[in-house]
């Protein structure tokens, strides 16, 4: 008799990590019912809430991730990683999983390397265009590594490179109705809608351009769906004319809802809006070792997206929502495009790809 499958995935700190590992998850529940399957995260992030509620029992490690800046935290930091492989350890001895799936943050490094120690495969997962930090230092080690592009392959040590695409949640693949959606934000059906978020911790500056904006948006006649983030300062907020919050577990409403979707341009985002065929206005993080800007390009290139930089948001930001509500046809071109770029079935795809350890 073949044992049940028993998976250990890793990701969290934020959602771009942690959602593309749900979705592999939750596919590798659907195809194996009797599995196992925990996760690792770390306390006090996005994955202490969000896991349980997807019913899957969460192990939490005390790392973080490396600054640049010297501080107490940056001279802890070996112990912390010497201290969280131990804690690895003690989790892969209890649940003896056939596969250990990593899906990106600094909380996959340990556990890959415990991973390795303990022979146990090591499955990788790359969102971005250009391979984060980890993903680097762990691809000699990984038995396979799933990327989103074909561009990612000649970046990494390694010759288990396989291009799935990036994985998300099915609920994204689902098509909503977008009056029923309004009216769950206690919005109007028939106003032009944004729908406004910086990912699950929130973007100051896409907070700070929204906030100076938002009355002149809604002079205009435009209803605005705001995802602040958990350490904007502005609050929980609802009128006629505003849904804000620091965090919207119902995403794909937020996207049904819209006519327009203005965010960071992380590659799960990227995914997501292909998903759903959306048009955009991405932001990309002005910060070199992310790499977001390439995301933002591949998908303006296509026709999908705006892209706005960081600096050139209190000028720019808007006349660009302001031009392309008043253009229709350009939002429809833009969704279309988007829709292109979906690769919906990534998850089965990476979810069939780790349950054949588990027939080893």
């Amino acid at each position: 008799m073949v044992a049940a499958p028993r998976l250990l995935f890793v990701a969290g700190g934020t959602g771009g990590h942690l959602f593309p590992a749900m979705a592999v998850a939750d596919r590798c529940r659907d195809l194996a019912p009797d599995a196992t399957i925990e996760f690792i995260g770390t306390r006090g992030k996005i994955e202490e809430t969000i896991v349980p509620r997807a019913g899957y029992p969460l192990n939490l490690l005390w790392i973080s991730g490396l600054s640049k800046k010297l501080s107490f935290g940056t001279l802890m930091l070996p112990a912390k990683i010497a201290s969280s492989i131990w804690q690895a350890n003690r989790i892969i001895s209890r649940l003896r999983p056939h596969a250990v799936v990593c899906a990106g943050a600094y909380v996959s490094y340990p556990v890959g390397i415990a991973a390795s120690m303990r022979r146990v495969p090591l499955v990788l997962m790359e969102s971005n265009a250009y391979p984060g930090l980890v993903t680097r230092k762990l691809a000699p080690r990984a038995s396979e590594i799933h990327v989103a592009f074909e561009s990612t392959r000649g970046l990494l040590r390694s010759d288990r490179v396989i291009v799935s695409g990036n994985p998300v949640r099915k609920v994204f693949a689902e098509r909503f109705d977008q009056a029923e959606a309004r009216r769950h934000f206690g919005l109007d059906t028939d106003r032009p809608t944004i729908f406004a978020f910086g990912g699950s911790l929130g973007a100051r500056s896409i907070n700070n351009a929204l906030d100076a904006i938002a009355p002149q948006l809604i002079a205009d006649g435009v209803q605005i769906i705001w995802q602040t983030g958990t350490t904007y300062a502005g609050g929980e907020r609802r009128e006629p004319a505003m849904h804000r919050s620091t965090f919207i577990h119902e995403m794909e409403l937020g996207y049904a809802a819209a006519d327009l979707v203005v965010a960071r341009a992380g590659a799960t985002t990227a995914a997501e809006l292909a998903a759903v065929g959306k048009a955009s206005i991405l932001v990309p993080l002005p910060i070199e070792t992310v790499r977001q800007r390439e995301n933002a390009e591949a998908m303006r290139d296509a026709g999908a997206a705006r892209m706005v930089l960081d600096a050139a948001l209190e000028t720019e930001l808007l006349p660009a929502i302001r031009g392309l509500l008043a253009d229709r046809d350009a939002l429809a071109r833009m969704g279309a495009s988007a829709r292109l770029l979906a690769v919906l079935d990534a998850d089965e795809r990476i979810a069939r790809s780790v349950l054949k350890f588990t027939q080893n």
